[in-house]
């Protein structure tokens, strides 16, 4: 293990402390997990005795939860509290924190095909993964707790576009000189090298997991450009708006192209409601997709076809992913209720030598295989109810109250459902997702309930909380 990338994930929740010294609570908390994400290395985990490994997606959460739950929780006396979550939000918190037990449960067997062993599912397992799971949830938390209110979800959108400038400073570099900043910092190459290579160029990759992690992340932020713009057309903000769109095309993402010029004009030139109306559509039809692949109404070997007279080696790639996904489906359904469990459980592998012989990519088909359709629902339900909480709250009207802020809110729900949609090729579900869930259903419940705003109250009413000294923190 490279002693550097290891030193700097176990040192992250210092650098987490230092955040929620020097700045208030919301803003701590969204730097500690998006400068984590950007920074951190990936495949590096902390291997603690009785505990999962904890990865880059899990120490800022981890470290932000504690700082905002134990260490600085007397600030919180001086914060306006979110509404409730709602019986509805609670249940499939439930349904997440319950799956993998019942998938433990469900999955006594070992497997044995050939010279492959899968061990079976144990209730130490079950308990392992329930702790993942809560620690992967913890952004979505934070998010509804601290990004509730209008300020909170204007923070995360300017907070994201500041983040993604400043990185596409090293994006540049990898785009002249190849993918080489994390072998420079860490030492090693997080994945595969051909998969950085496109169209006689290269893709950026920095630290994240896989080129298009860093397109659609590029692309969400382009949208929260376009919603600055919209709302105060300056020209610095129009310039930006214009870069990124130049970023997102030099990342030579087929999906994040194709996101962009769905959701590009709806921000810039749609009614709030109808950019959420479009955001509700796109990510129902997102989490339905394991139905309607079944269906006439998703033309499949058209979608081929139509990628084959595009570019045939693109073609050939969606072939093989729907291929692979009818492949996985197939295995899935033999445990449709909750799934395989780990291990590799829900994966086909060669008898003989042992290899891995299906390739997972998109999310849904990793989450049906190793939580079945219950775990499946639990977490994309979870993620389309703040996008379908925020159309039932959104006033309507070509003027609505407060058009800045609704522009805002609407732009980051295109972010979340966009980013759903990617999660049928891709496994692109990142803490940054559960952080924009978290902040859409913490505004969608305040506009629901006609909770009052803080920025509403009259300066005199507005208690400041006291800036934070060293003694609070360490």
């Amino acid at each position: 293990m490279p002693i550097f990338a290891f030193m700097v994930l176990v040192t992250w929740p210092v650098v987490v402390a230092v955040l929620f010294q020097r700045m208030e609570r919301a803003q701590a908390v969204i730097w500690s997990i998006f400068a984590g994400y950007l920074l951190l290395p990936q495949l590096i985990e902390i291997d603690l005795p009785a505990f999962p490994g904890l990865n880059k997606h899990m120490v800022p959460a981890l470290a932000a939860a504690v700082m905002v739950y134990f260490v600085t929780k007397e600030r919180a006396r001086s914060e306006p509290l979110p509404p409730p979550m709602g019986a509805w939000v609670v249940l499939l918190l439930a349904m997440n924190f319950a799956s993998p037990i019942l998938t433990a449960l469900t999955n006594p067997d070992p497997l044995i095909d050939g010279v492959t062993y899968r061990p079976a599912m144990s209730i130490s397992q079950g308990v392992a993964d329930l702790i993942v799971q809560t620690l992967l949830l913890l952004p979505f938390f934070l998010g509804y707790k601290l990004l509730w209110n209008a300020r909170g979800a204007q923070l995360w959108a300017r907070s994201l576009l500041l983040g993604v400038l400043c990185y596409t400073v090293p994006m540049l570099i990898e785009l002249r000189m190849s993918p080489q900043i994390n072998v420079w910092v860490y030492g090693f190459f997080q994945h595969d090298f051909v998969q950085t290579i496109r169209y006689g160029g290269y893709r950026p990759i920095v630290f994240l997991e896989h080129p298009l992690w860093v397109a659609l992340m590029t692309m969400t932020a382009f949208l929260a450009a376009i919603a600055f713009a919209r709302n105060e057309p300056t020209r610095r903000n129009i310039l930006i708006a214009v870069y990124l769109a130049c970023i997102v095309f030099l990342c030579k993402s087929a999906g994040a192209l194709v996101q962009s010029l769905m959701a590009a004009p709806l921000v810039a030139l749609a009614r709030p409601r109808m950019m959420v109306l479009a955001a509700a559509l796109v990510a129902t039809a997102a989490v339905s997709y394991p139905t309607l692949r079944t269906t006439p109404w998703m033309p499949l070997q058209g979608i081929v076809n139509l990628a084959m007279s595009i570019s045939p080696e693109r073609g050939r790639s969606l072939e093989f992913r729907l291929m692979n996904e009818e492949e996985l489906l197939e295995r899935a359904m033999e445990r449709p209720a909750f799934g395989w469990g780990g291990w590799g459980r829900s994966l086909f592998y060669d008898p003989y030598n042992g290899r891995l012989t299906s390739v997972p990519d998109g999310q849904w088909v990793i989450l049906i295989g190793a939580r079945g359709i219950f775990g499946y629902l639990a977490q994309l339900l979870l993620l389309l109810t703040p996008i379908l909480a925020l159309l039932r709250a959104m006033p309507g009207g070509r003027h609505p109250p407060r058009k800045a802020e609704m522009v805002v809110l609407g732009a980051i729900s295109l972010m979340l459902a966009m980013n759903m949609l990617d999660l049928i090729p891709n496994a692109t579900m990142t803490p940054l997702t559960w952080l924009t869930a978290g902040a859409l259903l913490g505004n969608a419940r305040r506009l629901r309930q006609g909770v009052s705003d803080p920025a509403d109250l009259p300066a005199a009413q507005r208690i400041l909380p006291k800036k934070a000294g060293l003694r609070t923190v360490l």
